[in-house]
């Protein structure tokens, strides 16, 4: 008994803490029981933390819904979910096509649209500002400069050639409209090649996007390229010019992935044929860039159908038929155009297009097209004609997707699947991620839940990138 008060006595006098001696504890594993207070505090934490976890991993009140991409990009911003993402750009420049910094100015989406607006009121309804008004969103804006190409100078050079050497010596230039449809930056450069004889009319209906399957961030670097000088030829222009409608051939470029391309396509929208022929057009060229096409684009023929029932010319010019020649004038090296490939059938080009009746002074200065107008000589033979050409319906992807009528305005609903992008939607209405490039919150090696069980889901085999926007804000 005096021996276990003594025992008592010890650990009690001054409270000090008595470790188990190493030997014990080594020969005797702890049983859970004797773990300490603190390591069960901690792995008690733990446990709860582990649950809680799997239990929001598990709990989803999420919905994925497809949205109109071009709505998105309006209310979410025009990087939704690629925020972190930076846009590539080719051929950028430091000084614009006047060599001047004056480009700098036309960041601002209300200078772009006075260099840019039709300057007469005539084409001004069929003017689409959709792109430029993209500049309102300073992360967009803030990674844009100037592009010069190659393919955009030649582009140029050829519609300066057109416009200079024809457009400017027709008696009848305002009967006919052009349609350019190339890819975008060469349209642009085109249109600034045409811009003294013929009324500009952009149609590109879109946002950028650093995913984007239409590269739109190239046409709007192009514009800033010309902005300035079509903004000067734009104010000389006569309202008798022909109109010139820029499209660019992107806007229906192939998409095959949603995970790792957002959809930013769009739709043509020209005028009806009533409306161009109370404008006087009798006569429509569709430019394309050469040969390799034969028809319009998928989104154009019921509209170009309809111009050829209504009675409305069409033709087709590849571009590509203005052939390069290298000369020398004066001792200088220069390049020219030349429809057909020299300056002997270059003047047949009025004889192949014979829409366009020559002013006097053209027939004067050269004669020889005077014989060559019916029928053409036999010494001369052009080296290129107009491809045949005569808009026939086909079953394509658009076809009934024509809304409205002439009197209300003709207009196209995009189809199914066409310039949409999945996002998904918290019970609160806030977009927690997008589809498209699966960043963010949902990348690879994160948390998202339909992370982990995408590949588990029909018809979806990946993650979403996160966005913090709130959908329908």
């Amino acid at each position: 008994m005096s021996d276990q008060l003594g025992e008592r006595r010890k650990t009690s006098i001054g409270r000090v803490h008595r470790r188990e001696p190493l030997q014990y504890r080594s020969e005797e594993p702890q049983s859970w029981w004797r773990a300490s207070r603190r390591t069960f505090i901690i792995g008690t934490i733990g446990a709860a933390v582990g649950l809680g976890a799997i239990a929001w991993l598990l709990s989803d009140d999420t919905t994925d819904i497809d949205e109109d991409s071009l709505a998105l990009q309006q209310k979410h911003g025009w990087n939704i979910g690629s925020e972190d993402k930076k846009l590539t750009l080719t051929g950028t420049q430091s000084v614009d096509s006047q060599h001047s910094s004056a480009w700098r100015k036309y960041l601002a989406p209300t200078a772009m649209l006075q260099a840019y607006q039709p300057p007469h009121p005539t084409w001004l309804p069929y003017f689409v500002p959709t792109l430029i008004q993209s500049l309102g969103q300073s992360s967009l804006s803030q990674q844009l400069s100037p592009i010069f190409t190659p393919d955009m100078k030649e582009a140029y050079e050829r519609g300066q050639t057109l416009a200079q050497d024809f457009l400017a010596n027709a008696q009848n230039p305002g009967e006919t409209a052009f349609i350019v449809d190339m890819p975008g930056r060469q349209t642009l450069a085109l249109g600034a090649g045409l811009a003294e004889h013929g009324q500009l009319v952009t149609q590109f209906d879109n946002f950028p996007h650093p995913l984007g399957v239409t590269p739109s961030h190239e046409t709007l670097a192009a514009m800033l390229y010309y902005a300035g000088e079509i903004q000067e030829k734009q104010a000389r222009v006569s309202a008798t010019a022909p109109p010139v409608f820029l499209l660019d051939s992107n806007r229906l470029a192939p998409y095959s992935d949603a995970d790792t391309q957002f959809d930013n396509r769009y739709l043509a929208k020209l005028p009806s044929a009533e409306k161009l022929r109370e404008r006087g057009i009798k006569n429509v060229i569709y430019i394309m860039p050469d040969r390799t096409r034969s028809d319009e684009l998928d989104d154009l023929n019921e509209d170009f159908v309809d111009y050829k029932n209504k009675g409305l010319n069409m033709m087709i010019l590849p571009l590509s038929d203005f052939q390069p020649v290298d000369e020398v004038v004066e001792g200088a090296s220069q390049r020219r155009y030349y429809y057909g490939g020299s300056e002997a059938t270059h003047h047949y080009f009025f004889h192949a297009y014979p829409i366009w009746l020559p002013t006097p002074y053209y027939t004067r200065t050269y004669p020889q097209y005077t014989r060559w107008r019916t029928p053409p000589p036999t010494t001369v033979q052009p080296t290129v004609s107009p491809p045949r050409y005569a808009p026939r319906p086909r079953p394509t992807m658009f076809t009934g997707a024509r809304v409205g009528s002439v009197a209300t305005g003709v207009g196209r609903s995009k189809p199914s699947g066409f310039g949409r992008t999945t996002v998904r939607v918290s019970s609160s209405g806030q977009v927690v991620g997008t589809r498209a490039g699966r960043s963010g919150y949902y990348a690879s090696g994160g948390r998202g839940f339909f992370s982990r069980l995408g590949s588990s889901r029909a018809g979806r085999s990946g993650s979403f990138g996160r966005s913090s926007s709130r959908f329908g804000g």
